[in-house]
């Protein structure tokens, strides 16, 4: 069967609790990840990052009110700040039986998305103890981008929790399959069947 390719993109944007986590990693002098400013990955079918998803807040200035939302590069968080903020983007090659699976586990979610809410307690245990925890029928992003791969026969963090990964362990796994790396505001003008823009600032 012919591969298909999906998009996994970590992002940080400017936000406070973006600005946290970046302070957070740069003042570390111990145990550093890779691409450990990113705070955010959302899961992707389309390369132009037009229809993403991913559990976040769904105001703007609201970070209480979060769940699962179809996001874009062009609007909301991704367009605020977005000359300043950063995006990773990470190809992803799976099989068409892996591809066809992902979009009805996706279909799934979003068509029963309010039975899902944002796992607070779990991200907040994650940022102070390093391991989460998983309430029922809730998720923080990397949980949610981690279990719906695997769900669909995509697990590349094999023998790992998904309530255990954070977004720059997404980073790390997959930095040989960045298409892109830089400024979120020239995400639109990549054109990645011509050319492998890779940018690090």
């Amino acid at each position: 069967m012919a591969d298909k390719d999906i998009e996994i993109v970590t992002s940080y944007n400017n936000t406070i609790p973006g600005k946290a986590i970046k302070l957070r990693a740069a003042m570390k002098f111990w145990n550093r990840y890779s691409g450990d400013i990113y705070s955010h990955v959302s899961l992707s079918m389309d390369t132009k990052l037009n229809r993403m998803m991913s559990f976040a807040r769904r105001e703007i200035n609201n970070p209480f009110n979060a769940g699962l939302v179809m996001e874009d590069i062009n609007s909301g968080l991704f367009a605020l700040n977005s000359d300043v903020s950063r995006i990773a983007v990470m190809n992803l090659s799976i099989t068409e039986a892996q591809y066809d699976k992902l979009s009805s586990v996706l279909t799934y979610y979003w068509e029963n998305r309010e039975q899902y809410s944002f796992n607070f307690i779990g991200l907040a245990s994650m940022l102070l103890c390093g391991r989460g925890v998983a309430p029922t029928n809730e998720f923080f992003c990397s949980q949610w981008v981690s279990t719906v791969l695997k769900e669909s026969g995509i697990d590349i963090f094999e023998g790992i929790d998904s309530k255990n990964i954070r977004p720059f362990d997404f980073y790390g796994k997959l930095q040989d399959n960045i298409i892109y790396e830089g400024l979120t505001v020239e995400y639109p003008n990549y054109n990645s069947q011509n050319s492998v823009k890779i940018l690090k600032k």
